[in-house]
């Protein structure tokens, strides 16, 4: 099995773990690790691969795609969602440059 996740940088601090709460998808706030996750369910983790760099550079081409064609995205989803899910975008690539969110690309295989 394979599967990719955000999620908070290892070693943060309290107000670095909030920050990515905020920044990242709704269950980026995790009380555990994926390892261990995986581990209950009866995987063994096979592979963990930091794949944030690589992340990061596609979330910029998207966001400038977006920017360019803001216009007709508008029309299709409405100004309130572009606005919203621009903004969400931005703040998820600020808070990867800023070492808050990583992501990951992790393979298991069962026990």
């Amino acid at each position: 099995m394979g599967f990719h996740v955000i999620q908070p940088t290892h070693g943060l601090s309290g107000a670095g773990r909030r920050r990515a709460s905020r920044s990242g998808p709704s269950a980026v706030a995790l009380a555990t690790s994926y390892e261990s996750l995986l581990s209950s369910a009866g995987f063994a983790t096979t592979s963990v691969t930091d794949i944030t760099d690589e992340y990061a550079s596609t979330l910029r081409r998207w966001i400038d795609a977006h920017a360019r064609r803001e216009a007709a995205i508008r029309d299709a989803v409405g100004s309130e969602a572009f606005d919203e899910r621009a903004e969400g975008r931005r703040e998820t690539l600020s808070a990867i440059d800023d070492g808050v969110l990583s992501r990951f690309l992790y393979t298991a295989e069962r026990r």
